[in-house]
């Protein structure tokens, strides 16, 4: 049976370790300004880039796309699909009419656009997963009376643009409803005139019946395109202005750099110093 060498009682690991860091502190100690020194200039470095960051601003409008409908069932199209905000909102010529309204130019927000989905707060299936008429547009610009201003600009051109159906409904309804009313008018000066035959009057009275419920009909129909398949922009964007990055923070990092490299330094300045020097000297 072998047995293993004994281990050297002169060695001792731990002990090893602990004049390691023994060595690591008396060097840090007598080089602690190098470690302030990094601390100071790393948080110096760091206030100076802070200073040259660039500051957003941001401002968001909330749309509602409307839901249209086919008589009572909700039709999928142009206004339903929140890609065709997107599509309205980065359009160059969209974007440079904003431009020229909110005095400013395009390159300084374009980048900045972004459109999201509203979501419900429920998961829905079926066509209802379909029919999301909440879009959030946002703007990012360096000028925050800018940002709110063609966010705005941009919203109203995106409802305009996907407006068509509901616009359309609703001038047919004003001018069916408009012709049921003179209808109606034409009807009662029948009724009311006593040169007028039986006969002629009942003709009035069944026409003046069908002009009422046609109008009344008509007029629910008018108030559900206008409130529901109409849209519109439910929340104007308000600006917020958006750090692109935190000066503290900036220092912080800074700072905690400098205080690493300072440490090093310091760890090193006996090893590297002399070398240097002799050299020089040579």
């Amino acid at each position: 049976m072998t047995t293993s060498p004994a281990p050297d009682k002169g060695f001792d690991p731990e002990a090893e370790q602990e004049v390691d860091f023994a060595s690591y502190g008396r060097m840090l100690a007598r080089r602690w300004w190098l470690v302030a020194v990094g601390v100071v200039v790393g948080a110096i470095i760091g206030f100076l880039i802070s200073l040259g960051g660039t500051t957003l601003y941001s401002a968001t409008a909330t749309l509602y796309l409307g839901q249209p409908y086919n008589g009572t069932l909700p039709i999928i199209n142009l206004q339903t699909n929140p890609n065709a905000v997107a599509a309205i909102a980065h359009a160059q010529a969209v974007d440079a009419k904003a431009a020229t309204k909110c005095d400013t130019t395009v390159k300084s927000f374009h980048n900045g656009i972004s459109i999201q989905k509203v979501a419900f707060g429920t998961a829905t299936k079926g066509l209802a997963a379909q029919i999301n008429p909440l879009v959030a547009l946002t703007v990012q610009a360096p000028k925050g009376k800018a940002a709110a201003c063609v966010a705005n600009a941009l919203a109203d051109a995106a409802v305009a643009g996907v407006a068509t159906y509901p616009e359309a409904k609703i001038a047919n309804l004003e001018a069916r409803i408009s012709g049921d009313r003179d209808a109606i008018r034409a009807n009662n000066a029948l009724l009311d005139d006593p040169g007028v035959s039986d006969a002629v009057k009942a003709i009035a009275i069944s026409r003046l019946n069908t002009a009422q419920i046609d109008v009344s009909a008509s007029g629910q129909a008018l108030i559900v395109a206008k409130t529901v398949e109409m849209p519109k922009v439910t929340v104007h964007a308000h600006t917020q202005q958006v750090s692109a990055q935190s000066p503290r923070n900036t220092v912080l990092i800074a700072a905690l750099i400098g205080l690493i490299l300072g440490v090093i330094a310091a760890l090193l300045w006996d090893r590297v110093v002399p070398r240097v020097t002799s050299r020089n000297g040579s």
